[in-house]
């Protein structure tokens, strides 16, 4: 009777254990799901920052790019020693890959 007593006792703090265990395994899956999360969430924060400000730069670059061919006239060409080529066709791309939207027409 004693070692019938014992032994359901024993399987009572086993099954206890087992759960604070579970408890306890559970509660650090919760945890690191949550702080992965933050990290995610101030991760995409920063990534969507740097894409403002390297936008901007391409828009800077792009109206640098733009004020820079229209400064060429055949005075400039003229001083770095290029030549007027008559009769010439160039090739351009109008796809939407070529994002420069001050050259291209869509």
């Amino acid at each position: 009777m004693l070692a019938k007593h014992f032994t359901q006792q024993n399987f009572y703090q086993r099954i206890i254990n087992t759960m604070f265990a579970t408890l306890l395994v559970l509660a650090v899956v919760y945890c690191i799901i949550l702080l992965s999360l933050v990290f995610s969430v101030i991760e995409r924060k920063q990534n969507l920052l740097a894409v403002k400000d390297l936008s901007s730069q391409v828009s800077a670059l792009e109206a640098r790019y733009s004020n820079e061919v229209a400064n060429i006239n055949d005075s400039v060409l003229a001083e770095h020693n290029f030549t007027r080529i008559e009769n010439t066709t160039f090739a351009v791309r109008k796809d939407p890959i070529a994002s420069f939207s001050l050259l291209y027409t869509h």
